[in-house]
């Protein structure tokens, strides 16, 4: 999903994935060192925000395992 899509969507963690990515992209060509600084940066703090939110689908897997267990 491009992030345009991603933000339209009103997902947060779709909106910050597609960053992280167009971010990831952006760094791949980046070839000033002071760009690459903040880029990176701001790539991890993007990375902390996803992991921060967590993923709906593994949630979901811990729970179904739950009530497998009972």
């Amino acid at each position: 999903m491009n992030l345009v899509d991603a933000a339209a969507s009103g997902s947060k963690r779709d909106t910050l994935i597609a960053l992280r990515d167009a971010i990831a992209r952006t760094i791949q060509t980046c070839e000033s060192g002071r760009d690459m600084a903040s880029l990176s940066k701001r790539l991890m703090e993007v990375m902390d925000e996803i992991e921060a939110i967590g993923d709906p689908d593994e949630e979901m897997c811990d729970f179904d395992q739950v009530l497998d267990e009972l």
